[in-house]
Parts: C-alpha cells; sequence; structure tokens
C-alpha cells in the first residue's frame, strides 16, 4: 500500500501503541514513551544462563525482563497486535546478527502451537515474532520442524518440573535438516523447558546447532543492559 493509502487507513483505523494504548503515526510500531521504558528493561541472555551447564543449545539472546511494558507488549502480541512483534523482531536481528554464522546456513522455526488452537485464534504469535525475525536476518523459514500435541493445560501455571514434563506435548515434524543452524524463536524463556525439548528435537533431525531467540526472560536477569 502507499503513503497516501497508509494516511487514508490511518484516519478511519488509528494505529496504536500495543504497551500503552495510545495513538501513533502509521508508520511507527510503538510510541517514543514505550520505547524509551523498554531500553531500562533490557537484561543480557548471558545472566539467564549463568549457572546452567547442561543447556543443548549453542547460544542464545534476549531482549527484556518480564514485566511492565514488555509484559503489555508480550500480552498484546499473543492477542494478534503486531507492533511490538515487530519491534521487537528489530532488536533481535541486532543481537543475533553477531551469533549467527555468516555463511548463510541459518534456518528459522519457531516454538509452535497445536493446529487446533492456531484455528481457533487465526494466528501463532510466536510465528510472526519469527517471521519477522527472519525477514530482518534475510534468512529463510522452515514450518516443517516441530508440532505441538493440543493441550488445555496453562503452563504459566505450572511449576519447573511440571513444565519439563508438559513439554513433551512438542513432537519433531516431517522435515529434516542436513548441519544447519537454526533459530528457533518463542515469546518468553522461563525454566526453558519448552525450547530444550524443542532443541533436542531440531538436533534429531539433523540440525549442527541451534541458536535460541526470546523477547522476554521470566527468570530475573541481575543486571539490565545500561541504556546509556
Amino acid at each position: 500500500m502507499n503513503r497516501a493509502g497508509m494516511l487514508l487507513l490511518d484516519i478511519f483505523f488509528p494505529n496504536r501503541c500495543d504497551c500503552c494504548g495510545e495513538r501513533i503515526p502509521y508508520d511507527r510500531l510503538i510510541c517514543d514513551e514505550c520505547a524509551a521504558a523498554l531500553m531500562k528493561q533490557r537484561v543480557q541472555y548471558r545472566d539467564w544462563a549463568a549457572g546452567r551447564n547442561d543447556l543443548p543449545w549453542e547460544n542464545g539472546a534476549v531482549l527484556f525482563s518480564y514485566d511492565e511494558t514488555a509484559r503489555t507488549g508480550v500480552l498484546q502480541m499473543k492477542d494478534g497486535r503486531r507492533g511490538f512483534s515487530a519491534f521487537s523482531a528489530k532488536l533481535l536481528a541486532e543481537e543475533l546478527a553477531e551469533l549467527l554464522p555468516a555463511d548463510g546456513s541459518t534456518v528459522v522455526t519457531w516454538v509452535p502451537v497445536a493446529r487446533s488452537r492456531r484455528r481457533i485464534q487465526g494466528y501463532a504469535h510466536a510465528e510472526t515474532l519469527a517471521r519477522n525475525t527472519a525477514k530482518e536476518l534475510r534468512l529463510p523459514v522452515r514450518d516443517d520442524l516441530l508440532l505441538e500435541q493440543p493441550s488445555e493445560t496453562r503452563q504459566h501455571d505450572l511449576t519447573a518440573a511440571e513444565r519439563a514434563k508438559y513439554a513433551e506435548r512438542f513432537e519433531a515434524g516431517k522435515g529434516k535438516l542436513s548441519g544447519e543452524t537454526v533459530l528457533l524463536l518463542d515469546d518468553i524463556l522461563t525454566t526453558g523447558a519448552t525450547l530444550r525439548r524443542c532443541t533436542e528435537l531440531l538436533k534429531v533431525s539433523g540440525a549442527g546447532s541451534v541458536i535460541i531467540a526470546a523477547v522476554c526472560s521470566g527468570r530475573q536477569c541481575r543486571q539490565p543492559i545500561s541504556s546509556g
């Protein structure tokens, strides 16, 4: 759509910030105030990973602590809003560019949702995040590597041990790999049980290495990244 069309669309369907609801220009993803607030919530993956010596993936990236502005953004992303997802994808791409091999052998995938749930919701927020990130990095996506079996369990109510058991609902898809690096995306990194299970499945399918990335960390990271 051209600029005139976007301006006209913005009159009838104004663009709003996913994190606060304020009206923003049609070509903005979130408002300046929320962008500044998010920068104060920046955390480092290495702080989440500290003391965890048995991680099956090779490296990772995470953007924000899961509270305040970032939490609102993630909840809106789960409800199908796309501004915060696109904003996060740009930041993830900046961090991941330094972690991924330069030979173009990386493919992108995501923690899937069961087909029945996707039919009801009409979208999959982790897929949207992954496709946005892949577009920023100019990498191909693979949607045939992982599957989720239907479940009515609410993961955020589970203990760490229960999360590990619950992660068994994920299965390998029909797709195969031949030593590629796989970039695996999800919205929140908490205990790591889901990403662990998916990483193990990807490696059985032939992944040479796995880099994980998430918008938020659910485990308190010790030192936020300085905004200065």
